[in-house]
């Protein structure tokens, strides 16, 4: 594969964009050339280290690091803000971080003045009250700095805010952690490059902010006289002097670019990936694994209370390596039972009601409401609410992280800078469990579902498979009183979906909630739940056992996943007349006039490179259009203008004497007794 920035080879850039490219490089180097070209470098440590440079540079870096450690006390909440909750006026707001930077810096100068002056609008009260005079003071320095340079670390964070999904800290909620925990341990750690970025450049722009700082603050040596203050005395004086401290300046500001060239700008599992790779599914743990969890173990063995940032909290010892590893008995929440009832309404719209133990799938087409349905029970979104009980309890009024309403995402959205262990142990943690309780129980949950020698490793280095034993291990750790599964197994190939499916039909079989799991895979369906319930256009189409929604599905969409042919239409005497054109015979059609299904299994249709003569009642003609594989038989897509699109399964002998290829034309034929008719 090519590589991005590679050009291929023979391809000229048209002059008409080469030429205005280079004179804009020109444009730009010629300025920091002339400097070093006019730097008296046999003078430059005199200049350097004379009295007045020295006392600057302290001054400025003084001066920028009060203004950074401002511009994060206020900034990072603002950019989270404007990121990640809508409110009216959000336009005029960003347009007030953004004014600084576009701003003359001797304006913003003024209007500090005219706001925290002598004479300004809170400078009075801020000298009556407190005694604090804002200009031609140090702190009139910090803050001209801040004002100018803040806006950077905001638009740099919203951005890495805006690119991180919200479903890891939708998930961190679900398992019980506060919106402020949520912020501080998974959306602060995972937005880290954001942050730094935008920290080193704010630094950098107050240590070079000039214009705000002489218009609001004066420019009093030892007091607010910073280094590009200082530059601007000496090109008057000592023109040598000036260019030497410019020189200082731009190596400084050079310096904070090559730092930020590619080093903050990894994606969270790209910085959480090691030299080890994904175990395979099943694989013992090797000798470095062993090594490296016993290291972590020994060496971090005082991390921080939560151990939720530290490889010692997460470091566990696999088996095999010193005293027997015997699996914790992880707290099971088969002693309480919570049944599950919930009325649905907005775009959803149903009443569902289970009691515990059970486990229902939820099917239906793309945007029938399934999602919305698990959202609205968790309470994350506007589109839907839940009325919703859980045992005893009505839970409607509580925020998503006080529900005890577990979520399992696709993906599975393990935290990728925290371990397994770790990940495992967060909604224990939340909830207040004391940090070696909380680690023991997940500990034993990543036993019981097999991952337990991976505990020391981050989601970059598991398999999906692995990766989604964790995330249902850590579902299942936190306690909650109803799981919510959404296509759990979508991502992974069919022996490890078999795997993890065995897996979580032993784990849920003594889970004391209700879980509602999404699929699309007929299979987990019909082996996971006891109970489907079918959606579509946002209404419950269907909510009955697996096998009566097998023998009779009340929607083409389900029959269709089932892997059957299904038809709507209208009954007649002797069958329906379909939706899509064309007449379907069948042996016990309901009442003329019914809206119904007809449901005929691939295997009841015969193909024919001749007009059957016999029994068959329906016979269209049809071209072959598609032929795929199924197990040790073939599926045969049959397209015709008399009848609706059909699907044939035979074995692959039948279609080597038939002569089947795409763009053959057969016949096919069903009979009326194989044709199976449900009323809608």
């Amino acid at each position: 594969m090519k590589r991005a920035g590679v050009r291929t080879p023979g391809a000229r850039p048209p002059l008409a964009l080469t030429v205005p490219a280079l004179a804009a490089v020109a444009f730009l180097a010629l300025p920091l050339i002339g400097i070093l070209a006019r730097t008296e470098w046999t003078e430059l440590a005199g200049h350097l280290t004379s009295p007045g440079t020295v006392q600057a540079l302290k001054l400025s870096l003084l001066v920028s690091f009060w203004a950074l450690g401002l511009s994060l006390l206020l900034g990072v909440p603002l950019a989270w803000l404007l990121a990640r909750v809508p409110f009216p006026g959000k336009a005029f707001v960003r347009s007030l971080v953004l004014l600084p930077m576009v701003l003359p810096p001797t304006v913003g100068g003024v209007a500090l003045l005219l706001a925290f002056g002598r004479r300004g609008l809170l400078g009075p009260w801020l000298e009556g009250t407190f005694g604090i005079t804002l200009p031609f003071h140090t702190s009139g320095a910090v803050l001209a700095a801040t004002f100018v340079a803040m806006p950077f670390l905001i638009i740099s964070l919203e951005g890495a805010l805006g690119g991180l999904r919200p479903r890891y800290e939708e998930t961190a909620a679900s398992l019980g952690a506060s919106p402020v925990r949520v912020f501080f341990t998974v959306t602060l750690p995972m937005v880290a490059p954001g942050v730094l970025a935008g920290a080193a450049l704010t630094w950098a722009r107050a240590l070079g902010e000039f214009g705000a700082t002489i218009t609001f603050a004066g420019n009093l040596p030892g007091t607010t006289q910073t280094l590009p203050l200082q530059v601007y005395l000496l090109l008057q004086d000592e023109p040598e002097a000036a260019t030497s401290v410019s020189l200082l300046l731009l190596a400084i500001a050079m310096g904070v670019l090559i730092a930020l060239r590619g080093r903050w700008t990894g994606t969270p599992s790209e910085r959480g990936r090691g030299a080890e790779g994904p175990v395979p599914d099943g694989a013992a743990p090797t000798a470095v694994d062993i090594d490296d969890s016993n290291s972590n173990s020994n060496s971090n063995s005082n991390s921080n209370s939560d151990g939720e940032h530290s490889d010692g909290d997460t470091a566990v010892d696999p088996p095999g390596k010193g005293a027997p590893h015997a699996p914790h008995a992880p707290h099971l929440p088969s002693d309480r039972r919570w049944a599950l009832s919930a009325d649905v309404t907005g775009f959803t719209t149903l009443t569902l009601a289970a009691e515990p133990g059970t486990t229902i799938a939820v099917v239906g087409p793309n945007g029938a409401g399934k999602t919305t349905l698990l959202r609205a029970l968790l309470g994350l979104t506007p589109r839907a609410h839940a009325e919703l009980r859980l045992g005893d309890e009505d839970v409607t009024a509580l925020p998503p992280h006080r529900r005890r309403v577990a979520w399992v995402p696709q993906d599975g959205a393990l935290f990728p800078h925290l371990t397994a262990l770790a990940n495992t142990a967060y909604g224990l943690r939340a909830q207040g469990v004391p940090r070696a309780e909380a680690r023991r129980e997940a500990q034993g949950w990543l036993d019981r579902l097999g991952v337990g020698h991976l505990g020391h490793r981050k989601p970059a280095q598991l398999s999906g498979g692995q990766a989604q034993r964790v995330a249902l291990a850590r579902a299942l750790a936190a306690r909650p009183r109803l799981l919510v599964l959404d296509e759990p197994l979508a991502a992974l190939d069919q022996t490890t979906r078999a795997h993890v499916r065995h897996t979580l039909r032993a784990h849920l079989a003594g889970f004391g909630g209700v879980c509602l799991i999404v699929t699309h895979d007929p299979v987990e369906a019909v082996s996971l739940a006891d109970r489907v319930l079918v959606l579509q256009d946002g209404r419950a189409l269907q909510d009955a056992a697996p096998a009566e929604v097998t023998r009779h599905p009340r929607s083409p969409w389900v029959a269709r996943m089932l892997g059957r042919n299904a038809w709507p239409g209208t009954a007649t005497a002797d069958g329906l007349a379909l939706d899509d054109g064309g007449m379907l015979v069948a042996a016990e059609p309901p009442p003329p006039g019914t809206a119904a299904l007809a449901i005929v299994a691939p295997e009841a249709v015969s193909l024919h490179r001749e007009r059957p003569a016999g029994s068959p009642r329906n016979v269209w003609p049809g071209t072959v259009r598609e032929i795929t594989t199924s197990g040790s038989r073939l599926r045969v897509l049959v397209t015709s203008a008399e009848a609706p699109d059909l699907v044939a399964e035979i074995t692959p002998q039948a279609a080597a004497e038939l002569g089947l290829a795409d763009g053959v034309s057969v016949w096919t034929s069903v009979k009326a007794t194989e044709t199976t008719v449900v009323v809608l």
